[in-house]
């Protein structure tokens, strides 16, 4: 993941939000979110693809408000974490097929 695939994934929502956002601000929140993606423990284990998804779902079905800053995207992290750690304890603790489970991190499959 670099800093360029986080720039461009908050000009995408930016325009999905129908926000008229500059460069420079999207530049700013992207390295500040890239940073933090790389440090904050809680969320640091997710992997692009998995972030792109926590976006795609925040723009999509958050109830919140929606803003184009660094909250809104830890919560729409947040959330996402909470889907994939809930696949990952239907398939260690309830058996459940891994193919079956939208949100079961692919890395994990045998």
């Amino acid at each position: 993941m670099k800093v360029e695939d986080i720039y461009d994934l908050i000009a995408k929502t930016s325009i999905e939000l129908g926000y008229n956002t500059d460069g420079k601000t999207m530049a700013a929140l992207a390295k500040i979110f890239f940073e933090d993606l790389q440090i904050d423990k809680r969320i640091k284990r997710m992997n692009l693809e998995q972030v792109q998804m926590a976006f795609r779902l925040g723009v999509r079905y958050s109830k919140e408000q929606q803003y184009l800053n660094i909250t809104t995207f830890y919560r729409w992290c947040f959330q996402h974490k909470e889907r994939i750690n809930e696949a990952i304890y239907q398939v260690q603790t309830l058996n459940q097929n891994p193919n079956e489970l939208e949100y079961y991190p692919k890395n994990l499959l045998k």
